[in-house]
């Protein structure tokens, strides 16, 4: 095995001695730029996960880092923490592709750069979320404040996409947020913005929100919603109601719409605004629908049985029963179940289920309506109205919604706006009801126009199922009366 020696003479007649320092010296240097390059590294790996990687600012954990530097030179009371987003953003991506949305939120991260202090650190905490930390104000000044943000975004925003943001914000004052030992606790700000945020969600009237002891409050009562609903359902504390419809010349009971309650054994009768939002949310209005549904097809099987003539009921269904590939069957099953005649049940889908997948839906309606279901579109002129799409829809009712209506009748141009849905509905082979007539002048304005039906307290509020199998059932028999007296009638005057 070969040996490899090093003498002396191998340093070019240098001693080892008098190359030392030389060497410490070289050591030296490669240790000093090998921990500068080391410290380069982890200072641009720490700028790297302090980075947001969409928009190339802060993240969340650096925003909050950023927060608590403030406060230490700020009193809690002169901030308040903001957190908004921007409504049906998913829809923004579907229509404009993720690319065009990414886009979006970087302009959206460009404009509050522009419009904050330097000393108010924001960032973009999730998704489409983002959140700042500014100073405090009285709420009208607040709420200007970012209402002027989110007008600046839609300046520029507009250059480049012809579509309108609308943006839900929630605010709380730094104040309310104190923790353990009196420190500031900006995961609980950020939550109770959350909390106000959520308030006023898709609601367009509204874009600030601020956190206070009732939000809170509404926040905890319908959490005990949510957790109730499944025993109730398996209680029988939900129940179906019937509310007529009414032919509008006739003024007979032509068909029902089937609507759902909540009579709860733990908070007393909780209004369907609260719960079925609830519902929709958390999709437990997917079992409702099928519960209702349920209920309408045993009333119906009572009348049958009893020799009563059938009338077109009405059940709502849900935008989430797009997405459940059994629903078609599970519908079927039910109505199967008791025998019903498919065109006495009417679906009826508001029309706001088309903005999120219109091409799907339509299939599923062009199925069911092959099977012989009724289709009907509610809620029609609520704000999501596309002509367009209703030419390929395949519904045998349009339902104009009650806002669209209400108040309408009393002007020139709110008459001809109603008078021409009603013609576009008819040469669509469409019938046409009205919802919410409380009035005599409405129902004579619907009847002058031919409108086909009405809906509404003038003739009858939502009432039980024996009720309304009670006033059917009276109906008929008036109806056979008169028949039957008109044929009497008929014969004494040809003898």
């Amino acid at each position: 095995m070969p040996v490899i020696s090093i003498s002396p003479d191998s340093f070019s007649g240098e001693s080892l001695p008098e190359m030392l320092p030389a060497l410490i010296a070289l050591f030296a240097a490669f240790a000093v730029i090998l921990a500068g390059t080391i410290i380069i590294l982890k200072i641009k790996n720490r700028r790297t996960a302090d980075t947001d990687s969409l928009t190339g600012g802060k993240n969340k954990d650096k925003f909050f880092r950023d927060c608590e530097k403030l406060i230490k030179k700020t009193a809690p009371e002169k901030l308040s923490m903001v957190v908004f987003d921007i409504d049906k953003f998913k829809l923004i991506n579907d229509r404009m592709g993720y690319e065009e949305g990414d886009k979006i939120l970087v302009r959206l991260h460009n404009t509050l750069k522009d419009c904050l202090d330097s000393k108010e650190p924001f960032a973009r905490i999730s998704e489409d979320n983002f959140a700042c930390l500014i100073k405090n104000a009285p709420d009208a000044e607040l709420e200007n404040r970012l209402k002027g943000i989110f007008e600046e975004f839609q300046r520029r925003n507009s250059l480049y996409v012809k579509y309108p943001m609308v943006f839900s914000s929630g605010v709380c004052r730094l104040g309310q947020c104190r923790g353990k030992f009196d420190a500031v606790d900006f995961t609980i700000a950020v939550d109770r913005c959350n909390l106000a945020r959520k308030s006023i969600k898709n609601k367009q009237t509204r874009e600030v929100a601020f956190y206070d002891g009732k939000i809170r409050e509404i926040y905890l009562r319908e959490k005990d919603f949510e957790n109730a609903m499944p025993q109730a359902l398996e209680n029988r504390e939900f129940e179906c109601y019937l509310q007529p419809k009414y032919g509008t010349k006739s003024h007979k009971v032509v068909g029902a719409e089937a609507l759902i309650r909540w009579n709860s054994r733990d908070f007393g009768f909780v209004s369907p605004g609260e719960f079925i939002p609830l519902a929709e949310k958390n999709g437990f209005v997917v079992e409702l629908d099928f519960f209702i549904l349920e209920e309408v097809c045993r009333t119906m099987r009572q009348w049958i049985d009893k020799g009563e003539p059938l009338v077109v009921v009405s059940v709502n269904q849900s935008r989430l029963h797009i997405n459940d590939d059994d629903y078609i069957w599970r519908l079927r099953e039910i109505v199967d179940k008791y025998e019903i005649p498919y065109e006495y049940i009417e679906l009826e889908l508001t029309e706001s289920v088309f903005t999120e997948d219109a091409d799907r839906m339509i299939a599923i309606m062009n199925k069911l309506h092959e099977l012989g279901f009724k289709l009907s579109i509610d809620d029609f002129g609520s704000g999501y109205s596309s002509l367009n799409l209703l030419k390929d829809i395949p519904a045998d009712v349009l339902k104009i919604d009650r806002e669209f209506f209400n108040g309408t009748v009393n002007s020139k141009k709110g008459r001809a706006v109603i008078s021409s849905v009603v013609d576009m509905a008819k040469n669509l082979d469409m019938n046409v009801i009205s919802e919410g007539v409380e009035t005599k002048d409405q129902i004579e304005f619907l009847e002058e126009i031919d409108c086909n039906m009405v809906q509404g307290f003038y003739f009858a509020k939502p009432m039980k199922l024996k009720e309304f199998s009670e006033l059917l059932s009276k109906e008929n028999s008036e109806t056979e009366n008169d028949t039957k007296e008109e044929t009497e009638d008929n014969e004494t005057a040809n003898a």
